[in-house]
């Protein structure tokens, strides 16, 4: 009965693992004293102002976007073709108008999510609590950036091609940068919950990035293009309008970032 009575009193802290000299196990056991206490990962994916953000780009496109297969059809001639426009029928409606519009807000959304990623690989660390804002201050940066992008190729069509060849030019771009922000779409939603394979999801997005730009530029070649002493008029362009500014718009985020952080 002393037997049982002490069996009901013991504890598993009690619980034995090692045998002293007189052969009673008289020490806790390790599963006793627990696991040791890890940090919880911080997660973007965590952030609820970054997730209110996401949701509402997603909202925007899909209240916009209408006959998808269509306009995806349209997209891709718009980017490789180089059919003139000259019936009113080809013209871009209001309804196309607003879906890029939609799909624009939505690849600045994907770009500011894969550099706010990129910012602890370049040694800066975004506490979790600022995600949403730095993240709404890239979206700021890369919308100002498309514009500035829409209104050099409006100039350089204006002054250097004919009306229906700038068209072309301007919409090649738009295609293209729809195109890039469905594919990067992916990449900026695995990184915020994926954050150890955020290089691999950064190189990616970085060849995607650039896979756009080529067909972009070979489009403008063709365009522009006509005889051998244009090809100096283009590799000036080339500078002037796709290297340069975006080596400094990175310099530029990287430098808001640094301050929005400090």
């Amino acid at each position: 009965m002393a037997v049982v009575e002490s069996i009901k009193l013991c504890h598993s802290f009690q619980a034995p693992l090692e045998v002293d000299a007189a052969g009673i196990n008289n020490s806790v056991t390790a599963y006793a004293s627990g696991l040791p206490l890890e940090p919880r990962p911080e997660l973007l994916g965590y952030n609820s102002g970054l997730l209110c953000i996401i949701i509402a780009m997603m909202l925007i496109v899909i209240f916009n976007i209408h006959q998808y297969s269509r306009f995806m059809k349209t997209l891709f001639n718009d980017m490789w073709s180089m059919r003139r426009r000259s019936t009113l029928f080809d013209e871009r409606t209001v309804n196309e108008t607003r879906i890029i519009g939609a799909l624009i807000v939505q690849l600045c959304v994907c770009e500011s999510i894969l550099l706010l990623a990129a910012m602890p690989l370049l040694g800066l660390y975004v506490p979790l609590d600022r995600a949403a804002v730095v993240a709404g201050a890239f979206i700021g940066v890369t919308i100002g950036y498309y514009f500035l992008q829409v209104a050099a190729y409006k100039v350089i069509g204006y002054v250097f091609a004919e009306p229906e060849q700038a068209d072309q030019l301007l919409g090649g771009f738009n295609s293209s940068q729809t195109l890039l922000g469905f594919c990067l779409l992916l990449p900026a939603m695995a990184v915020l919950f994926y954050p150890a394979s955020a290089v691999a999801l950064l190189c990616t997005s970085i060849l995607l990035y650039l896979c756009a730009r080529i067909i972009f530029i070979y489009k403008g070649f063709r365009i522009f293009y006509h005889n051998f002493s244009t090809l100096l008029y283009f590799i000036l362009y080339l500078c002037t309008v796709e290297i340069i500014p975006a080596l400094l718009v990175f310099n530029g985020i990287f430098s808001l970032c640094r301050i929005l952080i400090s």
